[in-house]
């Protein structure tokens, strides 16, 4: 049987505390729970998660080596020493798949390729996902897509529609998709819809193959390394967000205790030049970026992130500067 390297009690105490998990609430050892506590436990553990470790690409911008690191003690490092940071899929979701190894639950992962809707068609294999068997069904959970993602374990079970952020819901079809010459190939397709009189939109698919950690390894050169990857062309940055949030002038920040007792109503995205949130399906805030300035501000203001004077002076000069391009590093043009 396959090893992992898993995290020591005092290391889980320490992400526990980066999610701000209450004390009172805190599981070490999953195996004691019965299955219906398991579920429960994954669906706090996946809110706290999404609303304080954001799929985010900020490495690739905003530091000296743009590099994208999976080994774990970095990834514990930078993402449990760091407030308000997470990182994107392979990031967040293989750190996510260690943790919940060290509380015992039997996660596996799996291979994904996200959808391109101009296309039509699916990309390769580009992102990971963690599938959880409990209680004689597999159950998806996913810690770093993005804003139309699940926010809670979503049973493998073809057609069954689940309530994401209301009114918007999410299912899994298994079906065939336009990239295959064999129609009798069949995986699991993730797919999202704004409301019930939306189409469904697919955001991923992905075959029950286990990955290894190696395999996340090589799947994570194209995502960081591709030139025509949009993550090397612009800064994004999602978290969800609680209805016990408030949008003040100091912003939401990273939420605390008090704040992750209310349920996901929203999330905000930052697209490059632009900071939007969304509540309910609702806009909120929308406040485009006229310098860099102004997006280091809203990383504090709305994600709690603090970026060091080195880390922001590392994108003076790269294509996913604001108000300034790629022309030189003072932003001349």
């Amino acid at each position: 049987m396959a090893t992992r390297q898993t995290f020591t009690k005092d290391e889980l105490g320490r992400y526990f505390d980066r999610i701000c998990l209450p004390k009172a609430r805190r599981i070490y050892d999953a195996s004691q729970l019965d299955d219906q506590q398991k579920l429960a436990f994954l669906n706090l553990m996946q809110k706290h998660h999404l609303c304080k470790c954001p799929w985010e690409n900020i490495v690739q911008h905003y530091s000296w080596h743009k590099t994208v690191y999976l080994r774990p003690s970095h990834l514990f490092q930078k993402i449990v020493g760091n407030p308000g940071r997470g990182g994107y899929c392979f990031e967040n979701n293989f750190f996510y798949h260690l943790i919940l190894r060290s509380l015992g639950f039997p996660a596996y992962m799996c291979p994904s390729r996200v959808y391109k809707q101009g296309a039509g068609s699916y990309g390769g294999l580009t992102h990971v996902v963690n599938i959880i068997p409990l209680a004689g069904k597999k159950y998806l959970l996913d810690g770093g897509f993005g804003g139309q993602g699940p926010i809670c374990a979503v049973p493998l079970e073809h057609g069954a529609e689940v309530t994401q952020i209301a009114p918007a819901q999410i299912r899994l079809m298994f079906e065939a998709i336009p990239n295959f010459v064999d129609p009798a190939q069949k995986c699991w397709v993730f797919q999202y819809r704004h409301n019930a009189a939306s189409p469904w939109t697919p955001m991923y698919c992905f075959v029950e193959f286990e990955c290894t950690p190696d395999d996340v390894q090589s799947m994570n050169f194209s995502p960081w390394l591709s030139r025509s990857s949009f993550f090397a062309h612009k800064v994004v940055c999602v978290r969800f967000t609680t209805d016990r949030e408030k949008n003040d002038a100091d912003g939401p920040g990273s939420p605390g205790e008090a704040e992750l007792e209310g349920e996901i109503d929203g999330h905000m995205t930052i697209n490059n030049d632009v900071v939007k949130w969304r509540r309910r399906g609702e806009k909120v805030v929308d406040v485009p970026f006229e310098k860099d300035q102004d997006r280091v501000d809203a990383f504090r203001k709305y994600y709690g992130i603090i970026l060091s004077e080195e880390e922001q002076d590392s994108v003076k000069g790269t294509a996913a500067m604001i108000a300034g391009g790629a022309m030189g590093a003072d932003g001349d043009s």
